[in-house]
């Protein structure tokens, strides 16, 4: 064994060493971040408040009063992604395909993690089927009205929206 053989094996044994180091540190970043996400502390606690109220009048069909106080969250609370996710879910209730994709895409410009499969807060397969339905209506839209400012403005936002889905983790 010459010199050349002890440097050749020491270099290996540090690179070795290195790269368990990376294996361990990088499996343990995602808990990191996730646990730090957790401890996210909510300004306003009334604000969870009003989601759930807003949802459960959703459910119980109650949408003049539901519309109400969203209108009153979109302006109180306008960093928040919720508030026009059920901005959508409102239009979903009227069929309104068209309107319910607009504020999705509100939604998902504030959060992504709408369409982030890992995420607890994931909604991509209803916006993924709301942005289907939407395109059928634009495109009989577009057939009949081929100048159509809010068609063609809508046609924009279903572009957007499939490349934010494409390029999603769900």
């Amino acid at each position: 064994m010459d010199r050349l053989d002890i440097i050749s094996i020491l270099a290996a044994v540090m690179l070795t060493v290195w790269a368990l180091f990376l294996v361990v540190f990088l499996e343990r970043q995602p808990e990191e971040r996730r646990q730090s996400a957790q401890f996210v502390v909510r300004i306003d606690p009334v604000f969870d408040k009003k989601i759930s109220v807003v949802k459960t009048l959703l459910a119980g069909n109650n949408l003049e009063q539901a519309e109400s106080l969203l209108k009153e969250m979109v302006v109180a609370y306008p960093y928040e992604a919720m508030p026009f996710l059920l901005w959508g879910d409102l239009h979903l209730y009227r069929q309104d395909s068209v309107g319910a994709m607009l504020e999705y895409r509100k939604a998902v410009d504030l959060n992504p993690d709408f369409l982030d499969k890992k995420s607890e807060h994931f909604q991509g397969k209803k916006i993924k089927k709301t942005v289907e339905e939407a395109w059928s209506v634009i495109e009989s839209g577009l057939a009949t009205k081929h100048d159509d400012a809010a068609l063609l403005s809508a046609r924009t936002v279903y572009y957007y929206l499939l490349r934010k889905i494409a390029g999603s983790c769900g």
